[in-house]
């Protein structure tokens, strides 16, 4: 098993352990190329997809003395095909599509679901501006009088409706804080109250 020097004088190993490196780089590059292919795959279906169905909702009351600790009642919301977590929530009497979303801070509707709930574009003001991966964007500010996932019902919450189209309302940051805890358990999102 002997060693030598390639054209550029980097060592080149002929043993196993030389042939086992090679053979591990290929794989890696391999599995990085595989990667590569399913997220673009995976992004060219949308966020917004109307075959990906929204999570079954479960409240699950809390028992006995671990219930104070720990919070009354928990959401289970589970992943939908493409990992996102979608959720069908009743938002003012109508029913709204939403991806919970721990990159977005706020709630986030699309123009298409604002006017749904009633606001016309020409009756909002796109006042606010957002940093997206997509670049800045404009958005209006509005109250929700009531958001219902299941059993739970929020009341008087503050939103964003975005100036352009979109693909899927968003349920970020300021709506999971109101709960005492949110975690992931594999495909699971548990959300405590």
């Amino acid at each position: 098993m002997a060693d030598y020097r390639d054209e550029g004088g980097a060592v080149v190993s002929t043993g196993l352990l030389g042939h086992t490196l090679r053979l591990a780089a290929a794989v890696v590059v391999v599995g990085l190329v595989v990667v590569l292919l399913i997220d673009r795959n995976d992004g060219m279906a949308g966020l917004g997809d109307p075959e990906e169905p929204a999570a079954q909702v479960a409240a699950v009351p809390g028992a006995g003395a671990q219930a104070g600790s720990q919070g009354g009642s928990e959401i289970v919301l589970k992943a939908g095909a493409h990992g996102h977590f979608m959720v069908d929530a009743t938002v003012d009497g109508e029913v709204i599509r939403f991806l919970v979303d721990t990159g977005a801070s706020s709630i986030f509707l699309t123009p298409q679901d604002a006017e749904t709930l009633g606001w016309s574009k020409e009756r909002l003001t796109f006042s606010q501006r957002y940093e997206t991966a997509n670049g800045e964007i404009r958005a209006a500010p509005v109250e929700l009088r009531s958001v219902r996932i299941g059993q739970l019902e929020f009341y008087d919450l503050p939103a964003s409706v975005g100036e352009a189209p979109g693909s899927i309302s968003l349920l970020g940051m300021s709506f999971l804080k109101r709960f005492e805890s949110y975690e992931f358990r594999g495909d699971t999102m548990i959300l405590t109250w």
